[in-house]
Formats: structure tokens, sequence, C-alpha cells
């Protein structure tokens, strides 16, 4: 028989029998304990996904992740606020009207825009110029319907994962 090599130390060596694929008792032992955590491993990762795949606040953390990428994606490297063009600043997507108590505006594209990262987190958003700016972008009704919107909502699993599935496709385009 030809010379193999060991699938646990890597050794090479002459098998005694066809199917031999490790060149000791103990390599044996070794490569065995190995296919079993890989299992279990699997086995863990399996799992961990199922309840990923049904976990809201997992879901609303990806869909916040990939619908902001998204408007970054959009809007590029300008900033609605300040109108700052460039690639000196960190920009964000940020929302005129705050996820916080208008959980129903989290994922409109309307009340989401790039913004720099001075405005956004240092200016509390640069609401005057913001707005100013919106108007021009969006419109004078949609700005107001923004304004005067005050729903909260708890987004489903379903939702989330439509969300998902919805803008990670608009990122492909």
């Amino acid at each position: 028989m030809r010379d193999k090599k060991c699938k646990s130390c890597g050794n090479m060596f002459t098998p005694d029998r066809p199917m031999m694929s490790t060149c000791s008792y103990e390599c044996a032992i070794k490569y065995a304990s190995t296919l079993q955590s890989n299992k279990k491993k699997k086995e863990s990762n399996k799992l961990k996904k199922e309840f990923n795949e049904n976990d809201r606040k997992y879901l609303l953390e990806i869909a916040q992740k990939t619908f902001n990428t998204y408007i970054r994606m959009r809007d590029g490297k300008v900033c609605i606020s300040c109108g700052f063009k460039g690639d000196r600043r960190q920009f964000h997507a940020g929302h005129y009207k705050s996820q916080g108590g208008n959980s129903a505006l989290r994922f409109n594209e309307n009340n989401v825009h790039s913004q720099c990262s001075i405005c956004n987190t240092h200016l509390s958003g640069n609401l005057a110029e913001y707005r100013k700016n919106l108007i021009e972008k969006i419109g004078l009704v949609k700005v107001e319907y923004l304004e005067t919107t005050k729903n909260t909502k708890l987004w489903t699993v379903d939702e989330l994962k439509d969300i998902i599935k919805t803008y990670k496709q608009k990122l492909r385009n």
C-alpha cells in the first residue's frame, strides 16, 4: 500500500489496512475527539442560528444596521444638516424624529438621511438646519407629516425579516 498522511499529526505512514487514516492508536483517539468536537460546534452554531432567526431584539439590531447602511449608500457622504461633503468625517444615518418616541418612523426613508458625526452626535442632530434642508429635499408636506406623527410600534419578527431582506436587496442594486 502507498504511504498516507496522518489526519491527526500530519506525518507520513504506511497503513496496515486500506481505510486507515491515522498512524497510531493515540492519533486515532485525537482525531476522533476532534471530529466529535467539530460536530458539537456545528450543532451549537445551528441552534444559535435558529434562535437568532426568531429573536426580535437581534433582528431589530440587524435590520437597523442594514437600513442605516442603505441610507448612507443612498445619500453618499453629504451631511443633510451642514452640507459637509468629503471623507474627513464619519457619516451616520441621522433620524430627523428620534427613534425613542417615534418607533413607527424608525425605518421611514423620509425620516433618515446621511449626516456627519459632528451634527448627529455633538450637535444633537442639528435639527434647525436639518429641517430647513429636509424641506428642500422632500417638501414641506412630508416634513409636517413626520413632525405630527407620534406612533410607537413594536416591530414583529416577520416585519423585521422583511425589512432586512428588502434593504439587503436595495444595497445589492
